[in-house]
Order: C-alpha cells, then sequence, then structure tokens
C-alpha cells in the first residue's frame, strides 16, 4: 500500500514539474500582406515618322522614280530641317549616279561599246548637269519632324523625275542616237511612263482631297 502511494506522489510530482518546464506557447506568425501593386504607365509610342517617310520613298522608286530621304537631329529645328534637305540631297545625288551606271553598263554591253569609250562620257557629262541644275538646293517634296527629348529630328524627302534624264541624255546626241535603238533605252523608257503614271495618279488623288 505505501509503494502504490508513493508511485501516485511521484507521478503527481512528475506532471507537477512537467507543467512548471513547459515552454510558452509560440507567438502567431503574421499573415505577410502583399505589397500594393506599382502601376507603369506605358510611355506613348513614338511617332513614326522616319518609317512612313521610307515607305513613301519606296513606292515612288518602285514606280520608277528617284527619292531620297535626308535625316538629321538638332537641338535648333531650322539647323534640323536645312540639314535634313542637304542629307537627302546627297543621298539621290548617289541614287542617280547608281541609276545611269545602270543604263551605262546595259548599253554598252548590248551595243559592244568598251566601257571606256569616250561615248559612255555623254552618261557622265548628263549626270553632273542633272546634279547641278535639280539636285543641289533643290527643295524638298515633303518635310516632317517630330521632338525626340529636349531636341528635334527632321526627315526630308528629295525626288527627281526620270523625264529629266532622259531629257538631259537628248542632249547628248551622238549618245542617244545610239543608245535609241537599244534594249536598254526602251527599259530606261520604261521606267520614266511608268513613273509618269504613278505622278499623275497621286496629284489626281492630291486633287480629289482638297476638292469641297
Amino acid at each position: 500500500m505505501k509503494t502504490y502511494r508513493f508511485l501516485i506522489g511521484l507521478l503527481s510530482l512528475t506532471s507537477l514539474l512537467t507543467g512548471c518546464f513547459s515552454p510558452p506557447p509560440a507567438e502567431p506568425v503574421p499573415t505577410p500582406v502583399d505589397p500594393e501593386p506599382v502601376v507603369v504607365q506605358p510611355e506613348p509610342a513614338p511617332i513614326q515618322v522616319l518609317g512612313e517617310m521610307q515607305q513613301l520613298a519606296a513606292t515612288m522608286t518602285d514606280a520608277g522614280g528617284l527619292a531620297a530621304i535626308g535625316v538629321s537631329q538638332s537641338k535648333s529645328l531650322d539647323l534640323a530641317m536645312n540639314m535634313a534637305k542637304k542629307n537627302g540631297r546627297i543621298e539621290l545625288a548617289r541614287i542617280l549616279h547608281a541609276r545611269i551606271e545602270a543604263v551605262t553598263k546595259a548599253f554598252a554591253a548590248e551595243a559592244g561599246i568598251p566601257y571606256d569609250s569616250l561615248l559612255l562620257s555623254g552618261f557622265n557629262a548628263a549626270e553632273q548637269t542633272l546634279v547641278q541644275q535639280y539636285i543641289v538646293g533643290s527643295l524638298a517634296q515633303v518635310m516632317k519632324y517630330e521632338a525626340i527629348g529636349d531636341s528635334y529630328a527632321a526627315y526630308a524627302l528629295v525626288e527627281l523625275h526620270p523625264q529629266l534624264i532622259l531629257d538631259q541624255l537628248k542632249k547628248e546626241e551622238d549618245l542617244y542616237s545610239r543608245l535609241q535603238p537599244t534594249q536598254a533605252f526602251q527599259d530606261f523608257s520604261s521606267q520614266v511612263a511608268r513613273y509618269e503614271t504613278f505622278k499623275s495618279a497621286q496629284q489626281r488623288r492630291t486633287t480629289e482631297t482638297l476638292s469641297p
């Protein structure tokens, strides 16, 4: 009996001590709060002026014309526009040279004329006259600009009607008389006619747009 009472007392004491030394309950962990989403306003898309101008120049070129885009950027709008026109003229002169060189090579190959023949110098003379009379100081057909930061980007489209090339070649009489019967001449003449049709249609659309 004494042994039984002793065991009961020992168990009671053990329970009491265990309760006294139990670790305190853990504090509740607060549920994390998601931060407020930051809404970033997208910047407005820049006006695609250059892309529009390039598309117009490509359309004119596909129609048989000669068209170039000049680009410039400056804090001064006047300076940007003047430099864009200058750069456009430089590019147009390069395009003119490439066009005349293509006709020269086609004609020389077809007619069996050496590429260094004096007769072909008429092409160079025609090119120089066209640059001096129609490209240097020429006006831009289309001028546009856009603000980029604290400066301006300007774009100038300049063109040369291929009929002017044909008219100038006619003044080189010896060359023109040899050129006229060739396929090279026929191909170039078709470009001139195609571009004239394009310009006439363009003029009609402009007239219809301006009509009340």
